[in-house]
């Protein structure tokens, strides 16, 4: 009896140290080299001239994020900087869906994204930024089949030019698992489309935007104070 007892939680703790390790594999984003500093961050908002403040609801609206003006830009801003303006929501929206972001740019101009999708924040984004049925339908029912909060590792090409997203994803990686090439040529529009609306949701009208010498070159519009519910 007590030596069935002694193989079952052996046979338990295996199993747990293996859910443990594939947890671990799953959530733990790559690390591409690219740090950031409180300085970045500083440097990032005076470029971009943005200001920020808190919202506060009672009567439970969706709309936890409020884009108000518009200024212009023309502005180069270095890949430490984009990452720490990505890192940023993280303390000041309660419904950003990513952390541990580093962003870094290529010298071919290509550009990789690296992070952690936070699952459970999917569904209040979506609505916060009024995301189209056909993207948040696929989303919201994909996060539910997901119990932990994958990494991500995304590489792509992109650039705008005459106010046209022009280029493709090339690698999209959640955790270990890469999305099949053929899955990625098949819906380039489909993706294309996807992060347009996402640019539009975020108030901005980009004239151009290109990737060179581990800067983004950016030209256009944005809103000029953005407010977040924490």
């Amino acid at each position: 009896m007590k030596k069935g007892i002694k193989i079952s939680l052996i046979v338990f703790g295996v199993i747990a140290l293996i859910l443990i390790g594939i947890a671990i594999v799953m959530t733990t984003p790559k690390n591409i080299g690219v740090k950031y500093t409180k300085a970045d961050l500083i440097s990032v908002n005076s470029k971009l001239g943005m200001t920020y403040n808190s919202l506060s609801y009672s009567d439970g609206s969706p709309q936890s994020v409020k884009l108000s003006g518009k200024i212009q830009i023309n502005t180069q801003i270095t890949e430490s900087e984009l990452t720490a303006l990505l890192n940023q929501p993280n303390s000041q929206w309660k419904d950003y869906p990513i952390s541990h972001v580093q962003l870094k740019i290529n010298d071919d101009g290509s550009v990789e994204m690296t992070g952690k999708i936070l699952t459970k924040r999917l569904k209040a984004y979506s609505e916060a930024t009024n995301m189209p049925e056909q993207y948040k339908n696929i989303i919201e029912d994909k996060a539910n089949l997901v119990p932990v909060n994958p990494s991500f590792d995304y590489k792509g090409n992109y650039q705008i030019k005459n106010g046209k997203l022009e280029g493709e994803m090339t690698e999209l990686k959640f955790g270990p698992l890469t999305v099949p090439k053929d899955w990625t040529d098949n819906n380039k529009n489909t993706i294309s489309n996807f992060i347009t609306d996402r640019m539009n949701s975020a108030g901005m009208q980009v004239e151009s935007a290109t990737f060179v010498g581990g800067k983004l070159s950016i030209k256009g519009t944005i809103p000029e104070t953005i407010g977040f519910e924490k």
